[in-house]
C-alpha cells in the first residue's frame, strides 16, 4: 500500500525587465520582503560575502568558504567568538586540553554549547542541532549514535570550530533545521613535512593515542591521522513513576528504579587528505577516512512496584550486557578553479559516508515478587545502516565591482535501514522464542534537490548588505518491509536569509542575521512500528506529521571596552507548529512507557549572549573568558489524549554560564574551565542544571616535547534530575555522571616549525586580520588570501 503526501510553498513572484545594473538592488530589496515560508533539507558549504572589517579580528576563509571571507579566528587560548557575517568561530590550536579530549569536550567549553554525558548536544538549550564536518554532513554525526561518534572522536583532529545560529541559504534542511557547529578539521598549509605523536593515560584502564603528519611540496600536500582510544563511562540512576487516573488525578499505581550502567568503549580511527594544484588556478583534492568503534556495556537495576493503595505488586532484578559494534568511512573528491578574474571561482564537491551500527543485548530477571504480567529473559539483535551521497557545485563571481554573486546547487541521497529482531524465553518450554510485536524493520530514502543564490555588496565604507533565497525539493520514501507498506512525502520549499553588517568604528561592529529554517519529520517520528529502546520503553512514530517552521534571528554588537572584547547577541526563534512528544502508558502492556510525536502549537525562545575576552587580566599570561547566556523559553503544554494543548504554558528562564582561565609562564601553562548549565524544558515537563569543572596543566621541556595533565570533572559533580507530569503519568529521573577522570600524557613533534607562532610574529597574530582574495592580512599570521592552502579535510578548498 502506497500513501502520497506532499506540501509546496508559494510560488514566488514574477519578475519585470529592469536595467542591468538596477537588478541587484530589486533582488536585494524582494528577498528582504520575501516572507519567509520553507519546508525542508540539510548542509551545504560556506557562502562568499564581501569583504568587512571585523573589530579585533581578522580574516581566515573557513574549507569550506570563499577566501574573500570576512572572518575573525580566535585562539583558545581565551575562546572568544570572532564575527564572521552568518558565524561564531573558535580556534582551538593553543587549546592545551586538545590532546587527550574528544569533540564532546571541547564543544562543552564552547559559549552557548553544551554536551550532555550521553553526548546529547544543544546550542541555546535547542537540541536540534546539525553535526557537520568541514561543511558536510558525515554519517557517523546522524541519528542516535552521535553521542557515542561525539564522546570517541579525538580533540587533536580538529582545528576550529564554527558555531552558526542563523544559517543562510547555502546550508539546507537535511540533517535537521536548527543551528549548525561545523566541525573544521586540521590541515597542512606549510611546505615541509610534520609528524606528531601523542599518547596519554587515563584513569580505570583509559587511554588514547594520535598520530598525525603531513607533507607539503611543489604542487602537492598530504596530511593524515590515525587514532585509538579506550573510553569507560558510568552512570547511576533512580526514578519514580507514579500512574494517574485521567478524570480525577489520583494515584493508580507507581514504581520505583535504582539503576547502575558502565560502558566501555574502544575506537581505531583513521583519515587522510591530498590535494594537488593543477597549474596555478586550479586544485583537485581528495580524503578518506575510516573508524570502528566498539562499545560493551553492563547494566543492573532493582525495581518495586505498586498497584492501588500502594499495595507491591512487583519485585525484582534485571541485569543486561550489550556489545555493539559499530563502522564509519568517508570518501570525498574536489576539483576547485579560478578564472585569473578578481573573485571568480568554480568548486566541485562529492561526499560519500556511511556508518554501520550492530547491536545485540541479553536481558535476565531475578524476580521476588512475580507480577501478574511479567517480562522473561530475552534477547535483543538491532542492524542499522546509514549511507549518505553528496554532490555540490558552487560558483562565485564579482559584479560591477561592488556586487558579489554566489549560486550553487546539490543534491543528495540519505538512505537508512533499521532492523530490531526480540526473541523471549517461553515460560512452557524455556526455549527462546520470536516476539512479534516487538519486531521491526524499517527503511528510509531521502533525495533531496536544490538551488541556491546570493548576493551582497558594500553600501557606502562601512556597511555591507548580504541576501539569499533557497530553493529545495524532497523526496522521502519510507518503507516497512515486513508490513509491505510504503509511505511516500514531497516538499517543496523556499528558504531565505538576510544579513547585514555594520562597522561603526575600528574596534566596533553591528550585525543583523535573519532567516527561515524548516524541519521536516525524520524517519524516526514518521515510523508508525512500536521500536522498543527497552523492555518497559517504546516509541511510535506519527505518518501524518507536518514540518515544522523555524524563524531565527539575531542582532549582533562587537565592541572593545580598555582591553576587553565584547560581544553581544540579542536572539530569537519561534518554532510552528511544534513537533513535541506524547508520553503514556501502552494500552496492552501498562508497565511499557510509550512516546509518540505529534504537532501542536508553538514553541519561543528569547534572550541574550553575552561574551567578554581578556587577553592580559591582571598579570602578564593570564587570559579569560566569560560566556553568559540568558535565555526566556515559552512551549505549550501538550495533551495526551487530543491536539488541542492543556490549559497554561511551560516556561523557564536560563542562565547558562561558561568561565575560561588561561595563565603561561615560562614553560609552564594552566587552563581552568567551569561550565554551568542551568534547567531547561525537556518537551513535558523540566531537566535540572549540571556544573562541571575541569583542569589542565601543560610543561613544555622543549619546543617540541609537552607533558599534558587533564583532570575532567574536578569536584564529582553531573548529577541531572528530570521531571515530567501529564495526565495519565508523573515521572522523576535522577543520574550521576561518571565520576573525576584524570589524563596524563606526553606529546612530541617532529619536523616543522615548533613554538608559539605569537611569539615568532613578535607577539602579533592572536587575532587574524582582514585579507582579500590574493591580498595580505593586517596584523594576522601572515597573508590573508591568495595561493592555494590545505585541501580543507574533506577535499574543500584550503584558505592559504
Amino acid at each position: 500500500m502506497t500513501h502520497i503526501r506532499s506540501a509546496a510553498a508559494h510560488p514566488v513572484a514574477g519578475q519585470r525587465v529592469l536595467p542591468l545594473k538596477v537588478l541587484p538592488a530589486l533582488l536585494l530589496g524582494c528577498f528582504v520582503a520575501q516572507p519567509l515560508f520553507a519546508q525542508t533539507a540539510a548542509p551545504q558549504t560556506a557562502a562568499p560575502q564581501t569583504p568587512t572589517r571585523a573589530a579585533t579580528s581578522a580574516s581566515q576563509p573557513a574549507p569550506q568558504a570563499s577566501a574573500s571571507d570576512d572572518m575573525a579566528t580566535v585562539e583558545v587560548v581565551a575562546s572568544r567568538p570572532t564575527a564572521k557575517v552568518d558565524r561564531d568561530v573558535y580556534d582551538l590550536k593553543n587549546d592545551i586540553s586538545t590532546s587527550n579530549a574528544s569533540a564532546a569536550d571541547v564543544l562543552n567549553n564552547v559559549p552557548a554549547v553544551t554536551v550532555d554525558p550521553d553526548g546529547t548536544v544543544a546550542l541555546r538549550g535547542n537540541q536540534n542541532v546539525q553535526i557537520m564536518v568541514n561543511g558536510k554532513r558525515d554519517a557517523q554525526f546522524q541519528g542516535q549514535n552521535r553521542g557515542d561518534a561525539l564522546n570517541a572522536f579525538p580533540a587533536e583532529s580538529i582545528e576550529s570550530i564554527e558555531v552558526i545560529n542563523v544559517p543562510g541559504a547555502e546550508f539546507g534542511n537535511e540533517g535537521g533545521s536548527g543551528p549548525i557547529i561545523n566541525l573544521v578539521l586540521r590541515r597542512n598549509r606549510k611546505p615541509g613535512s610534520r609528524l606528531t605523536l601523542s599518547a596519554n593515560k587515563g584513569s580505570a584502564e583509559r587511554y588514547n593515542s594520535n598520530l598525525g603528519g603531513e607533507y607539503a611540496a611543489g604542487p602537492y600536500s598530504i596530511s593524515g591521522t590515525l587514532g585509538v582510544r579506550r573510553d569507560v563511562r558510568s552512570n547511576q540512576g533512580e526514578s519514580r513513576r507514579e500512574d494517574l487516573d485521567p478524570q480525577s488525578g489520583d494515584v493508580t499505581g507507581a514504581s520505583n528504579t535504582r539503576s547502575a550502567n558502565s560502558t566501555a568503549s574502544r575506537m581505531l580511527m583513521a583519515a587522510t587528505t591530498l590535494t594537488y594544484n593543477v597549474g596555478e588556478r586550479d586544485q583537485a583534492g581528495a580524503t578518506a577516512s575510516y573508524s570502528k568503534r566498539q562499545n560493551d556495556s553492563d547494566s543492573m537495576g532493582m525495581t518495586q512496584r505498586f498497584g492501588a493503595a500502594m499495595a507491591p505488586t512487583a519485585d525484582y532484578t534485571s541485569t543486561s550486557r550489550r556489545h555493539s559494534p559499530s563502522e564509519n568511512f568517508g570518501l570525498g573528491a574536489s576539483y576547485s578553479h579560478k578564472s585569473g578574474e578578481p573573485g571568480e571561482e568554480l568548486k566541485f564537491d562529492l561526499r560519500y559516508t556511511g556508518q554501520n551500527n550492530d547491536a545485540h543485548q541479553d536481558v535476565f530477571y531475578d524476580y521476588r515478587l512475580v507480577p501478574q504480567r511479567y517480562t522473561t529473559d530475552n534477547l535483543r539483535d538491532t542492524d542499522v545502516r546509514n549511507r549518505i551521497l553528496d554532490v555540490s557545485v558552487d560558483y562565485q563571481k564579482i559584479l560591477w565591482e561592488s556586487w558579489t554573486l554566489k549560486a550553487g546547487a546539490k543534491v543528495a541521497d540519505s538512505k537508512n535501514e533499521s532492523a530490531v529482531n526480540y526473541l523471549a524465553v517461553d515460560p512452557a518450554t524455556g526455549i527462546y522464542q520470536p516476539v512479534p510485536s516487538r519486531i521491526s524493520d524499517f527503511e528510509s530514502d531521502d533525495r533531496n534537490a536544490a538551488i541556491y543564490g546570493i548576493l551582497s555588496t558594500k553600501l557606502g565604507a562601512s556597511t555591507q548588505v548580504q541576501a539569499g533565497i533557497r530553493a529545495e525539493y524532497t523526496e522521502l520514501d519510507v518503507r516497512q518491509p515486513l508490513l509491505n507498506e510504503e509511505d511516500r512525502y514531497h516538499y517543496m520549499n523556499w528558504l531565505p536569509s538576510f544579513y547585514v553588517t555594520r562597522d561603526l568604528s575600528d574596534v566596533s561592529q553591528l550585525q543583523l542575521r535573519l532567516s527561515r529554517r524548516i524541519a521536516r519529520p525524520n524517519e524516526r517520528d514518521l515510523n508508525p512500528n512500536l521500536v522498543y529502546y527497552g523492555d518497559f520503553n517504546a516509541r511510535q512514530g506519527n505518518p501524518d506529521l507536518q514540518p515544522v517552521n523555524n524563524d531565527l534571528g539575531e542582532l549582533v554588537y562587537n565592541d572593545q571596552f580598555f582591553t576587553v572584547n565584547s560581544s553581544f547577541k540579542l536572539f530569537a526563534r519561534r518554532e510552528s507548529p511544534v513537533i513535541g512528544n506524547r508520553t503514556y502508558q501502552l494500552p496492552t502492556d501498562p508497565d511499557v512507557i510509550v512516546t509518540s510525536p505529534v504537532n501542536f502549537g508553538s514553541n519561543r525562545s528569547t534572550g541574550l549572549d553575552m561574551n567578554f575576552n581578556v587577553r592580559k587580566l591582571f598579570v602578564q599570561g593570564l587570559s579569560a573568558n566569560l560566556g553568559v547566556t540568558l535565555t526566556n523559553d515559552t512551549r505549550m503544554r501538550i495533551s495526551n489524549f487530543g491536539l488541542d494543548s492543556l490549559p497554561g504554558e511551560l516556561k523557564a528562564h536560563r542562565e547558562d554560564i561558561k568561565l575560561r582561565l588561561a595563565y603561561q609562564v615560562g614553560m609552564e601553562s594552566l587552563q581552568l574551565n567551569v561550565n554551568r548549565r542551568d534547567a531547561s524544558l525537556n518537551g513535558q515537563g523540566r531537566t535540572g542544571g549540571l556544573t562541571m569543572t575541569n583542569v589542565s596543566w601543560q610543561h613544555r621541556f622543549s619546543p617540541r616535547l609537552t607533558m599534558n595533565l587533564n583532570v575532567q570533572n574536578l569536584f564529582r559533580s553531573g548529577g541531572v534530575e528530570s521531571d515530567t507530569e501529564n495526565e495519565v503519568l508523573r515521572l522523576y529521573t535522577r543520574s550521576t555522571a561518571q565520576p573525576r577522570v584524570v589524563y596524563l600524557g606526553l606529546r612530541y613533534q617532529w619536523g616543522g616549525v615548533t613554538g608559539d607562532e605569537r611569539v615568532r610574529n613578535g607577539g602579533r597574530g592572536m587575532f587574524r586580520g582582514p585579507g582579500g582574495a590574493g591580498g595580505r592580512g593586517d596584523g594576522g599570521f601572515g597573508n590573508g588570501g591568495g595561493g592555494w592552502g590545505g585541501g580543507g579535510g574533506g577535499g574543500g578548498g584550503g584558505g592559504g
